[in-house]
């Protein structure tokens, strides 16, 4: 016989520790969207009911990726099958980084990165490529602050060579 709590399922949870020290209990099948956590459980039986350390992770990025990874793991299957899904998952995305600075998406960059979550990465990469095209060698030099190794003669000399890669630049 069966009983209305055996068909109430309790859905597993993996807890996670932050840089600042917040503990985030996530459902299983979210977590296993981040590769570190994946590789760390794995099938080795390490229990699942200890307590993850994600040094390198600070709570308002882990936030940020949990929100992304819910809605992600909602709507990729739709987009596996159907056009107004694919639609669906590209505004998702659109609207993910809208609203960030180019400051934050780098922060979300580096949390993403350390946690192996390989979809956001990729649109966070996106997201700076596409802030990025067409400006100017001191605006990106500015943004990544990566100082120039060049003198200024060579520099000018450079800039006089390859004129081609100038045109068309964005104004700052």
């Amino acid at each position: 016989m069966s009983t209305e709590e055996d068909t109430v399922q309790e859905k597993k949870t993996i807890s996670l520790k932050t840089s600042d020290d917040e503990i985030f209990e996530l459902e299983e099948d979210v977590a296993m969207e981040f590769g570190t956590v994946k590789a760390f459980f794995g099938d080795d039986g390490v229990s699942r009911d200890m307590v993850m350390p994600i040094p390198n992770v600070h709570s308002k990025e882990l936030t940020r990726i949990i929100d992304f990874c819910t809605k992600h793991l909602a709507l990729k299957p739709k987009a596996e099958h159907d056009e107004a899904g694919k639609k669906e998952l590209r505004k998702f995305y659109a609207e993910y980084v809208k609203e960030d600075t180019t400051e934050r998406i780098m922060e979300l960059i580096l949390a993403a990165d350390y946690l192996n979550v390989n979809d956001l990465l990729d649109l966070l990469n996106q997201s700076v490529a596409d802030r990025i095209k067409n400006k100017s060698v001191e605006y990106v030099r500015k943004l990544f602050g990566i100082e120039s190794d060049f003198t200024p003669e060579e520099e000018a000399a450079l800039r006089e060579e390859y004129a081609w890669a100038f045109e068309g630049v964005d104004e700052d």
